[in-house]
């Protein structure tokens, strides 16, 4: 999954570039932002303006929720957009089409089908091509653009999404792979338990103040320590062809997290769980520092979101809220 964020402010570490081509990742800001010496960026992991942090596919009515549509199949794509406070209705539009190369985050071709509409969180709602239309193709591509307070619209020189007059907005694409006897993945899935400093930190209750209901930080503080849970079975099991001849070659997929605050820093962008872990419910763990004292007037709410991809295209995830106090 590919984000270009109209912000040009952050940029965030990639994943080991060896699995790129199996593993969904987030591009924020501007690509490769100065690696040598420049300005003191915020952190990837702060949410200070409506960003878009991820995509799941869901396909069918399947428990648990399934990645890969079938050839036909109905099947939704739910994008999370957040920021500071919970954005409005966010116009978007989106394009599925067949990219010119397996892993390629563009439209190759003419479309299959293209979407509109104004949601908070948008949800497009397709078809997979049949298989006749598909052919040998193992994915397709959704391609669009989320317009922030701005209609969208179909560019008609390339008939690509935009935003109208040029209004500020995300360009984000998921690949969508093909689903077949051989290819069914399942997302995983983000709230299995999650702790802050030890204790148990339930899922947040939208009719309650988080400044009264806590957990409460201080400000300055750092060092606090996010737990999160996962299982074994998030990290699915399939074969993969390998080598030349090609063999069959038995995998399992590992488990990427990405933290995201709307104050204060994650002390890194991700954190992860190994596909040869044995562990039944492996715990990975990620510091997050308090804002400092002079940016902390009064109590104020943090919201927190916590996305887990596997390798395979699998997406989900979760909120918090805590307090921080001077």
């Amino acid at each position: 999954m590919y984000i270009t964020d109209k912000s040009a402010k952050r940029s965030a570490s990639a994943p080991d570039m060896s699995s790129l081509a199996r593993r969904s990742f987030i591009l924020v800001g501007a690509l490769l932002l100065g690696a040598g010496c420049g300005p003191t960026f915020d952190p990837a992991s702060l949410v200070e303006t409506t960003r878009v942090l991820g995509a799941r596919v869901t396909a069918g009515t399947d428990a648990p929720s399934r990645a890969t549509p079938l050839p036909g199949e109905t099947a939704s794509v739910t994008w999370l957009v957040t920021g500071p406070t919970m954005p409005g209705p966010q116009g978007w539009a989106f394009a599925l089409c067949q990219p010119p190369l397996p892993g390629d985050l563009s439209c190759g071709s003419a479309p299959y089908a293209i979407y509109q509409g104004s949601d908070a969180r948008p949800v497009v709602a397709l078809t997979m091509p049949d298989p006749g239309v598909l052919g040998a193709a193992t994915s397709v591509l959704l391609y669009g653009r989320i317009c922030d307070g701005a209609a969208p619209v179909f560019d008609p020189q390339t008939g690509l999404p935009a935003c109208a007059g040029g209004a500020a907005g995300t360009t984000a694409a998921v690949s969508i792979g093909v689903g077949g006897t051989e290819t069914i993945n399942h997302n995983p899935t983000a709230d299995r338990g999650i702790t802050l400093d030890g204790q148990a930190w339930p899922a947040p209750d939208a009719a309650a103040d988080p400044c009264r209901v806590g957990p409460v930080v201080i400000a300055g503080t750092k060092d606090h320590l996010v737990g999160l849970t996962t299982a074994g079975s998030d990290r699915e099991s399939y074969t993969s062809e390998f080598g030349d001849p090609p063999v069959a070659t038995p995998e399992r997929e590992a488990l990427q997290l990405s933290p995201f605050a709307t104050a204060g820093k994650f002390q890194n962008a991700f954190a992860f769980v190994d596909a040869g872990d044995p562990s039944a419910a492996p715990v990975p763990e990620m510091k997050w520092d308090a804002p400092a004292a002079k940016d902390v007037a009064a109590a104020t709410p943090i919201t927190f979101t916590f996305v887990v991809r596997d390798d395979r295209g699998g997406t989900d995830w979760t909120t918090r809220t805590a307090c921080v106090t001077p």
